[in-house]
């Protein structure tokens, strides 16, 4: 159970901007934001597609798109975007290819909120100059509301003929539905409300109030963006309210649905992190010969009047500070996919955490049942573990990833570093857990100690590796040799914990963590690789000061394994970061519950070789920084068009440019 269900209008905000092409530009009498309700809860917009199109173009991952070699597989990949995304299509009668001839500014898209109601849909499109067209697709609209057996009535409201369909319930689960359009101030308006459309002819004429851009989180966000983008407007601006975006996502459900396993919207909202009231963003591509996206996000959680934690119960843990101190660490390697970093309070986050852990196992005082447990249990650990270990952590924390060639479902390495303060007294509460657990094997790396966990063997898998064009090898069974046995075991993924150099290490691959350890690369650090150089001199360059946050990510060896898998056809039974939140999202609720595995919708095998398509990714960097009332957060993504662009001080020129 997730917070967000899929739902075709879900995918139709965030995909709009990547299925529309371009039209002539003009700038609209209104913008989308003073047409929609104040309650809308997700908002996206693209200024001028005109515009979009010609910079998307301009980017590395647009020209891959546009490659032959990848032809059939976006070609299928737009296939099953129409089919998944078709909340616009099947509302409004209104294809994709519909808004390209149309549209000749603005495009907004809305989900708007509505109290004791269904959610409403909305679709905002500036047709300057194209008036002909538009007539073209009104009358195409009344054409397939006709074959699905829809009743049309026209009313004038205001002065402004309001269109209104009818259209019956295809069956028995199935609702009947509405959909209206008008023509005001060259805007076509659609959505499938009566009274939302009526409201909106409204807004036209009045003044500040209910609309979308009058909402205090929807100005905090776009005011801050715009205000560190320095004027420059973006190709595309998005808005969401989280949880009443989920709201509203709930209500187009069938009223007899009922909620499978645990309702983690009300989990969260009574956990005090419905203080989050919205973020927003800008999105700008192809940006001053430097960068290919660049990004710009505010989330706006305002403290809650009169309470002096700031926030409520476990919304609390949410305290990351700033900090001057983010650069990469020195036993932070050289060859990895990705780096990220952020300071955080753990010894606050850990004392408002059982709040939420209480709730999410269903009574009270399971999380103080836990400490309890580790501390006295005669089997277990007998460790304090807030005054044990807790205790003695800084506020630094570290994830890194990278993979193991043949590309796997479990190639994905990870390895958590969290600073602490006293590493004598971490080291010594490790070796309690460690002890007490039977399959962690106390080990010596080049002098330091390293706690090895071991899968165990009852519940050895399957090897599923790949070997040239030799069979794929059989797991080792009672007929199989000693040496085969031994070499399974060897293959299983063992786990590692170790503290040394004032960092606690835990990582998802013992050779992980030793590689990263070892001698023999100690001078081989990320900290004087170039990509990162650059891209940190960007991002300090984009948001001078202090930061909470900064990542890292080379995208050419963070999105491989997934581009394997697909070509494989085995990205359901993904285990990577990517993998596994690609699955979350596409996999159906019913199936989800029952564990069953999705299909693969996409056939990724005519895909070209990795290396064909590597040239097209380039690095990219993520800063945040805490603010009194929420978060800022900044990123880009390095151009490989202009390498020139990239050195320091010409990063700096171009960010001059933009700011």
């Amino acid at each position: 159970m997730t917070l967000v269900r899929y739902s075709p209008t879900s995918c139709a905000l965030s995909a709009l901007s990547i299925l529309l092409a371009s039209t002539a530009p003009c700038l609209a009498a209104v913008s989308s934001d003073k047409v929609m309700s104040h309650t809308t809860r997700g908002f996206v917009s693209v200024s001028n597609l005109d515009e979009f199109q010609e910079k998307w173009n301009q980017t590395q991952m647009g020209q891959l798109v546009q490659d032959e070699s990848m032809r059939p597989f976006i070609e299928d990949l737009k296939r099953q975007l129409k089919r998944k995304i078709g909340g616009v299509e099947e509302k409004l009668a209104i294809q994709w290819d519909d808004l390209r001839n149309v549209a000749g500014g603005e495009i907004g898209l809305g989900l708007v909120e509505r109290e004791n109601e269904r959610a409403a849909l909305v679709l905002v499109i500036d047709v300057s100059g194209h008036r002909r067209e538009m007539d073209a697709l009104l009358v195409k609209i009344g054409k397939e509301f006709t074959k699905r057996g829809a009743t049309r009535d026209t009313a004038d409201v205001s002065g402004t003929k309001l269109t209104t369909y009818a259209i019956p319930a295809k069956d028995d689960k199935d609702v009947e539905r509405t959909a209206v359009y008008f023509v005001k101030s060259d805007l076509l308006c659609a959505t499938d409300n009566r009274l939302e459309a009526e409201e909106m002819l409204r807004r036209f004429d009045g003044g500040a109030g209910d609309r979308l851009v009058d909402a205090k989180a929807f100005q905090v966000t776009m005011q801050r963006c715009a205000k560190s983008s320095g004027g420059v407007l973006p190709e595309v601006r998005w808005f969401v309210d989280p949880f009443g975006y989920a709201r509203a996502l709930r209500s187009l459900g069938s009223p007899d649905e009922k909620i499978r396993g645990k309702d983690y919207l009300a989990i969260l909202s009574t956990q005090g992190f419905d203080a989050i009231q919205g973020l927003g963003g800008y999105v700008s591509l192809a940006v001053g010969g430097s960068f290919e996206f660049l990004h710009r996000t505010s989330v706006y959680a305002p403290p809650i009047p009169g309470e002096p934690a700031k926030y409520l119960k476990a919304m609390r843990m949410m305290e990351f500070p700033n900090s001057q101190e983010l650069q990469a660490q020195g036993w932070s390697p050289r060859k990895l996919a990705t780096y990220r970093t952020f300071s955080c309070d753990l010894a606050n986050a850990f004392e408002y955490f059982g709040s939420l852990f209480d709730a999410i196992a269903g009574y009270e005082d399971a999380f103080a049942g836990v400490l309890e447990g580790l501390e006295r249990d005669p089997y277990g650990p007998q460790v304090d573990v807030r005054k044990d270990f807790i205790a003695h952590l800084g506020q630094r924390v570290t994830m890194v990833t990278d993979y193991e060639v043949p590309i796997t479902t479990k190639c994905e390495r990870y390895l958590l570093v969290v600073e602490v303060t006293d590493e004598e007294a971490i080291a010594k509460t490790v070796k309690k857990f460690m002890e007490s657990d039977p399959n962690a094997v106390k080990k010596d790396f080049q002098g330091k100690v390293v706690w090895e966990i071991q899968e165990p063997q009852e519940e050895m898998p399957e090897l599923d590796i790949a070997v040239s064009d030799l069979d794929l090898l059989e797991p080792a069974t009672d007929d199989a040799t000693d040496d085969q046995a031994e070499q399974a075991k060897k293959s299983l993924p063992s786990s590692a914990v170790c503290v040394t150099d004032g960092h606690l290490f835990i990582a998802s691959h013992i050779a992980f963590l030793e590689e990263v350890m070892s001698l023999e690369v100690a001078q081989s650090k990320l900290k004087t690789a170039s990509d990162y150089r650059e891209v940190d001199n960007a991002l300090s360059q984009l948001l001078p000061g202090t930061a909470s946050a900064r990542f890292f990510v080379r995208t050419d060896e963070a999105y491989r394994p997934v581009y394997e898998l697909l070509r494989q056809g085995k990205m359901p039974e993904s285990e990577t970061l990517l993998g596994r939140l690609l699955n979350r999202l596409l996999t159906p609720p019913e199936d989800e519950d029952e564990g069953i595995l999705r299909e693969q919708k996409i056939d990724g095998r005519q895909l070209p070789d990795f290396e064909m398509v590597r040239r097209y990714f380039s690095p990219s960097g993520t800063i945040v920084r805490t603010s009194e009332d929420g978060w800022f957060i900044v990123g880009a993504t390095l151009s490989k068009l202009a390498p020139q662009a990239r050195a320091p001080d010409a990063v700096e020129t171009s960010v001059s440019s933009i700011r």
